[in-house]
């Protein structure tokens, strides 16, 4: 009988070495992803879930991280570092269901040369919950595309984000996997998928460089799958178990993203670098060319990001400086309308009447995105999400004062240690006029303040030791050493308060924003508008477009 589990044994190493021979596919069409991608997401994102941290004692969320269920009866695997044992956390499902999970055991140690960083969780209740299939970590190759699923916390979403990228190293030396599946605050906790819609590494940690992402092998997990199931926070390595060999499937290996960026396509022509003035700075950004008619004849015009835009714009066409004239703006959308003297009627854009959009939906994730920043460089992403509403918060400006209506008159009752108020405020100050308005009320003060965002400059009328004078201040990004924000591409000044955006995973840098998002069919889909965060660049769709453009041109006739 031993003899008999051993040749077994055998047959089955030897099976898998040949599978391994002849199951591996490199994936060179675009299509062929997308296809591998959409796949992928419809068949895990429902078992892709949200734990939020409630507060029961003030009656609030302070917290939430991703996660994954693995088992019909409610098995969740996480990242430790976001878990306690015994706690009970909420449970969001993509669809609106929401449940309760109990936190089981939690590994969160160093040793044998690993960070350790392995959490499991099960769901309340007797239903059958939707999960997804583990891979197994030693079939992986080093090249295989893969496919993030998680919540990242820069955008407060009922949805996941998605994130595409490829396996760079399958042990990092510390015990983690790593990839170009973008990370941020939030995806901790969540899955990572072959292209096969395997579990095979769940979200971790970053490095600095957007491309260096981590990611905890799901082997780690079955090692020490008995071990968790036990509500302890372990100090010590638990005993592991045995991995079990399994049958070798068929692995995806593609190209890094340059391979799949469309150079020599016509549409990389419609972008056009922008440069202006802005605080005696010469800057530049992309701006998108597009054509419109009038009168019977083509005109050129540019539309880019507002708040990005100098002073005296101009552009280069065909070795020659051409200036340009601001037409109108947008503040709702960030966007800015700029014309030429000349009708420019043989500059080649696109023709804007003729652009048409689609609501985007789940079919559409996953699929490519081509952002060209010249003629001779295209960054390459997928849709991330469908359209969504993204409220004001990172780009609002901050003056860090508790400001009172206190008899008829606006008083600063408190201030913040460290934010701009706190330089140039005093407590007892009475504020008669915010840039010029008069405030006599919360309301009215609240109005004008509401209006600030990073990067304006703010004139506040003040009346202090019956002295009346005027304090100005300027609110500029405050610095930090978090890696997570510490990313080459920087997050725009102005990066959220859109009604109507929807994401994509390219590294636009925030000085490249303002330019055009094509799909791999050559079709417009609208304007890198800002960059948000790690993970995510931020489109405004093509109807938005249309109707700021006919709403400024509207503007610049009346």
């Amino acid at each position: 009988m031993r003899n008999l589990f051993k040749i077994a044994y055998l047959l089955l190493l030897f099976s898998n070495l040949v599978a391994k021979t002849q199951a591996q596919q490199e994936v060179k069409s675009a299509k062929k992803i997308e296809s591998l991608l959409r796949k992928t997401h419809l068949g895990a994102v429902n078992a892709c879930i949200k734990l939020v941290i409630r507060d029961t004692l003030a009656d609030r969320d302070f917290g939430g991280f991703s996660a994954v269920i693995v088992s019909s009866d409610g098995t969740i695997l996480t990242a430790a570092h976001s878990v306690q044992p015994t706690y009970r956390y909420r449970v969001e499902f993509p669809d609106g269901k929401k449940g309760v999970a109990i936190a089981l055991g939690k590994i969160a140690i160093d040793a044998e040369n690993k960070q350790f960083d392995l959490a499991m969780l099960k769901m309340e209740g007797n239903d059958s919950w939707p999960f997804v299939t583990m891979g197994d970590n030693r079939n992986l190759i080093l090249g295989e595309g893969c496919l993030a699923i998680s919540y990242p916390g820069s955008f407060f979403q009922t949805k996941p984000n998605l994130r595409f990228g490829r396996l760079t190293s399958l042990d990092a030396g510390d015990g983690f996997m790593e990839s170009t599946c973008k990370m941020e605050p939030g995806d901790s906790g969540g899955a990572l998928f072959d292209l096969q819609g395997k579990l095979i590494g769940i979200r971790d940690k970053v490095q600095i460089n957007e491309d260096e992402n981590f990611d905890i092998p799901v082997n780690l997990f079955r090692q020490y799958w008995s071990a968790l199931q036990k509500p302890v926070n372990y100090h010590q390595l638990p005993i592991s178990e045995p991995l079990l060999p399994v049958m070798a499937s068929k692995r995806f290996t593609v190209a890094p993203p340059a391979h799949f960026s469309p150079l020599g396509h016509e549409f990389l022509n419609q972008v056009t670098t922008l440069h202006s003035t802005k605080d005696n700075i010469q800057q530049q950004i992309m701006s998108t060319a597009i054509n419109v008619e009038q009168n019977g004849q083509q005109r050129a015009f540019w539309v880019s990001k507002s708040s990005m835009l100098g002073e005296q714009p101009w552009i280069m066409h065909n070795g020659v400086k051409i200036q340009l004239s601001v037409l109108g703006r947008d503040f709702e959308n960030d966007l800015v309308l700029l014309s030429a003297a000349d009708n420019m009627s043989n500059f080649q854009g696109i023709k804007i009447a003729k652009a048409t959009y689609k609501p985007l939906s789940q079919d559409d994730l996953g699929k490519f995105l081509y952002s060209p920043i010249d003629p001779k460089d295209c960054k390459t992403g997928i849709i991330s999400t469908i359209e969504i509403q993204l409220p004001l918060l990172f780009s609002r400006a901050q003056l860090g004062s508790l400001v009172l209506e206190e008899a008829g008159k606006m008083m600063v009752k408190d201030l913040a240690r460290g934010y701009p108020a706190d330089q140039v405020l005093k407590i007892g100050d009475q504020i008669i006029a915010v840039n010029g308005k008069k405030v006599q009320n919360e309301d009215g003060y609240d109005q004008e303040m509401n209006r600030l965002m990073i990067g304006d400059h703010l004139t506040l009328g003040i009346i202090r030791n019956n002295q009346t004078s005027n304090i100005d201040i300027d609110f500029t990004d405050r610095p930090t050493r978090d890696i997570t924000r510490n990313y080459k591409g920087k997050r725009s000044l102005r990066s959220d308060g859109f009604e109507k955006v929807f994401v994509q995973d390219a590294a636009i840098r925030s000085d490249e924003c303002g330019g055009p998002v094509f799909d791999s069919n050559g079709n417009f889909m609208g304007i890198n508008i800002a960059r948000h965060s790690r993970t995510a660049t931020i489109i405004l769709p093509v109807d938005v477009i249309k109707k700021s453009i006919t709403k400024m041109m509207g503007s610049a006739k009346s």
